[in-house]
């Protein structure tokens, strides 16, 4: 991009951006003091902060790409000034503001990390403010083959293969064998001991299709593996996170159809 076009976005951001989100998000700037790892930082105040729309692999878990993933944010904020766009539902679970983070000339850190593939996309409602961006940004990179897309370690993994080790964020494929259309829950069950499980309110909210047509269907879902024993569930609350394979705008099943079929 020329340089002249760069400032002018940068000028936006500075001048522009702050008055026109401020009906729909809370924008200011901040100084980054720690990069915890590719996703979460740390700012002078001492306020955490979670990028929103996006994951990268875990430092604790030694995962693959994880420490490149917090060296290349590390690189871009460390001890530098940040825009940071609260997401619609700006808390998690663990008390981290979730958020969206620009450099001060505009550039968007979650578009960074995903363009190289250091980081995959994921939408926890409502927080999906930018999803047509961070999802054309992943496709690139997993059609490329850059970062994560290019091992095997984070290729969708069977259900019915599925141990309590698999716990954490990954992706899960399988068939739905079978349905429960609960008062409050909806449960997807790929295997005897996988489940895939969304609020019935989330599901009158943002999916535009029939719990009924999930059924015998192959499916690739995203998200964080949990459950106690061998008992295992996945819970999601947007159609993003989970991949029809028959009828799929996206090709996380086309990508893991090299680790085998998803019919078996």
């Amino acid at each position: 991009m020329p340089w002249t076009m760069r400032s002018m976005i940068g000028l936006w951001f500075f001048l522009v951006w702050p008055v026109v989100a401020s009906d729909t998000a809370s924008v200011r700037r901040a100084t980054v003091e720690v990069v915890i790892d590719g996703d979460t930082v740390t700012l002078d105040s001492g306020e955490t902060i979670r990028l929103a729309g996006i994951n990268t692999p875990e430092i604790k878990s030694d995962q693959p790409f994880a420490a490149l993933a917090q060296q290349y944010l590390e690189q871009r904020v460390h001890n530098r000034q940040v825009l940071v766009e609260n997401a619609t539902d700006p808390v998690d679970p663990h008390d981290r503001t979730l958020a969206y983070l620009y450099t001060l000339d505009g550039d968007s850190l979650q578009l960074a990390l995903l363009e190289a593939g250091l980081a995959s996309a994921i939408v926890i409602a409502p927080n999906d403010r930018h999803l047509d961006e961070y999802a054309a940004a992943e496709t690139r990179a997993r059609l490329a083959g850059k970062g994560i897309w290019g091992v095997s370690t984070y290729r969708p993994r069977h259900a019915m293969t599925m141990t309590p080790k698999d716990r954490g964020y990954g992706f899960v494929r399988g068939r739905v064998q079978r349905t429960v259309l609960g008062k409050k829950w909806l449960e997807f069950h790929l295997a005897r001991n996988f489940v895939i499980l969304v609020q019935r309110a989330r599901w009158q909210q943002y999916f535009r299709y029939s719990p009924c047509r999930l059924d015998q269907a192959d499916v690739v879902v995203r998200g964080w593996v949990s459950g106690k024993g061998k008992r295992l569930r996945t819970t999601i609350s947007h159609p993003f996170m989970l991949e029809r394979c028959a009828d799929t705008g996206q090709s996380l099943c086309h990508w893991s159809a090299a680790a085998g079929r998803l019919t078996q």
